[in-house]
């Protein structure tokens, strides 16, 4: 590492620790070597950078400037550093995944966990956002590729690979009121409580048409229970009425069907579930990320195996469960 990028990370250190030993200790460094440090960059500079007060160091007017450049700096240069080695070779790196609630618990979990096996040495971060967030991180380059929804719109400068699942099918509790229903239509869920995270766009639409309603999208979010963690999510599924929705018709593998139950939507039921596998188009997908991109692709064609599952069968265990609760089949 060169000594002026050193230097700037010194500088940043103390900016955040706002005392010398702290950052010292943050740096691997002795206090007295970041003190010559910091006073190197002061007689460069011919200014202060930094002033000891009660409170611990602060930095002068001086070192806000140049702590906003070195953020700035050490923050492209950290990813250029990332991209060669994603670019290099599947064995180091680190790779930026994007995606949505519905989509990372289904298809980036399992795909992932695939490549960990084969290649334990890369590095992963997941960021989980709804698919609107997401988009602005893509194109601002935070995130290598995104796994969920359509983007709506979608920017010209992502190059995308769309999908169809199963469609979107209600979840409640094993013993909830809707379970003794022969089938389930929209109207049926709208009287119990919604939670989910944010919903796709299409998704959104279809159901304005339910509701009868020419509200906008985030006012018909607001009907709804909303929160971006399927964990709890579920959990307060299981313990209450309120129901939660799933774009893949598959029984999610940490779900009991003892617990819970699977609805398909009879009036959904002529809807797959879109989705896309996004990169920006003006840059090379490193091996790292095509290496994970393969993988969803492998997860997404066995789902299609599994989502080929006759009806009649799910329709004949929801029969045999009304029977065991007494109710009329």
């Amino acid at each position: 590492m060169s000594e002026s990028i050193r230097q700037l990370r010194h500088v940043l250190a103390l900016c955040e620790h706002r005392n010398y030993r702290r950052a010292a200790e943050a740096l691997s460094l002795t206090q007295s070597a970041l003190s010559v440090s910091i006073r190197r960059l002061e007689e460069e500079y011919g200014v202060p950078l930094f002033v000891r007060g009660r409170s611990g160091v602060s930095p002068t007017e001086f070192g806000e400037i140049l702590a906003r450049a070195a953020r700035q700096t050490l923050g492209t240069i950290d990813q250029a550093r990332r991209e060669v080695e994603l670019l290099s070779n599947l064995e180091s790196g680190q790779v930026v995944i994007g995606s949505d609630p519905w989509m990372a618990d289904s298809i980036v979990a399992p795909a992932l966990a695939r490549l960990l096996r084969k290649y334990p040495k890369l590095r992963f971060r997941l960021r989980t956002h709804s698919w609107d967030e997401l988009q602005a991180d893509l194109l601002a380059r935070n995130v290598d590729v995104y796994v969920g929804s359509p983007f709506e719109p979608m920017d010209a400068g992502i190059r995308a690979r769309t999908f169809a699942l199963s469609s979107p099918v209600i979840i409640c509790r094993r013993d909830h009121p809707l379970t003794l229903l022969p089938a389930l239509y929209i109207k049926d869920v709208l009287p119990f409580p919604l939670l989910v995270p944010k919903l796709p766009g299409w998704y959104l639409d279809w159901l304005g048409q339910q509701y009868s309603t020419s509200r906008s999208s985030e006012e018909l979010h607001d009907l709804f229970l909303r929160a971006e963690d399927l964990t709890v999510i579920r959990r307060i599924v299981r313990e209450t009425d309120a129901v939660t929705a799933s774009l893949i018709n598959t029984f999610p593998a940490d779900l009991s069907p003892d617990d819970f139950a699977m609805l398909h939507i009879t009036d959904l039921a002529h809807i797959a579930s879109p989705g896309v596998i996004a990169t920006l188009s003006d840059r090379p997908i490193p091996e790292a990320t095509q290496g994970f991109i393969d993988e969803v692709l492998v997860e997404i064609k066995s789902l299609e195996a599994r989502l080929d599952i006759p009806r009649a069968s799910q329709r004949r265990a929801m029969k045999q469960r009304r029977k065991s609760r007494g109710g009329s089949g």
